[in-house]
């Protein structure tokens, strides 16, 4: 089996007014490739430190974070930075959209990390931006969509380098109930067309579209299961979990 990313004995810990705060203790979870994975938990339980370590923005006290089949511990800033730029695509609360740029420049932004821009990238490009519904607004500037419309801008954004999964933060937190759903079927389809989609969110509605839950309490797991909601989506078959892989 093939995984988007594999998480072995991660723990983060903090000095904190001479006191060490266990962000996260001997955290262990597979995703393998095409997994729909929601990350849940109350504020302290470790929810947003895991983040941190699945989007390569934080380093862990001990334990691997294995992405694709790199260990992403041995690695340099640099070659991190360029992890996040082209192998992971983020999808965050704010959207993160740059004011100044259309929606076809906001989606081009992560490919200026590799240099120019090409002409078969402006390609792809515009085939995202249809894809997620904004094909005729492609030249408008976050101020003049919505908060959903910017969300799918911000989607789109997230696919144009090919990740190996999508990390999404809370990202329907600033979004309506109906804009909500919408989203959320966008990242549905994605996942049945083969997409690997990390969703951490503290809301019991979004995680039930995601095919397995992962509840964090106290930095530990406290439980990892296939979602009975979508069981069929599956085909019934059980995702291996940490308790289920040798």
């Amino acid at each position: 089996m093939n995984y988007a990313t594999q998480v072995q004995q991660l723990r983060k810990t903090y000095e904190l007014k001479g006191e060490t705060v266990h962000a996260l203790n001997s955290i262990t979870f597979d995703v393998p490739e095409g997994d729909y994975v929601a990350i849940m938990g109350a504020s302290g339980s470790g929810k947003s430190t895991l983040l941190n370590m699945l989007g390569c923005l934080d380093r862990p006290t001990a334990g691997k974070i294995i992405l694709a089949g790199d260990d992403t511990s041995t690695l340099t800033d640099d070659e991190l930075s360029f992890i996040r730029a082209s192998r992971i695509g983020f999808v965050f609360q704010s959207y993160n959209l740059i004011q100044q740029l259309t929606v076809i420049e906001n989606i081009e932004v992560p490919l200026f990390y590799r240099g120019q821009v090409t002409a078969q990238d402006r390609k792809r490009c515009i085939e995202l931006a249809n894809m997620v519904g904004l094909g005729d607004r492609i030249n408008h500037r976050p101020t003049q969509l919505s908060g959903g419309q910017q969300q799918r801008v911000a989607v789109a954004r997230s696919l144009i380098n090919h990740p190996d999964y999508i990390l999404a933060d809370e990202p329907t937190g600033n979004l309506d109930s109906k804009t909500t759903e919408e989203i959320l079927q966008l990242f549905e389809r994605l996942n049945n067309e083969g997409r690997t989609i990390i969703i951490v969110t503290h809301e019991d509605d979004v995680s039930q579209h995601a095919k397995r839950i992962i509840r964090l309490h106290d930095g530990e797991i406290s439980f990892d299961r296939l979602n009975e909601h979508r069981r069929n989506a599956i085909s019934g078959e059980m995702i291996p979990t940490a308790s289920t892989v040798s």
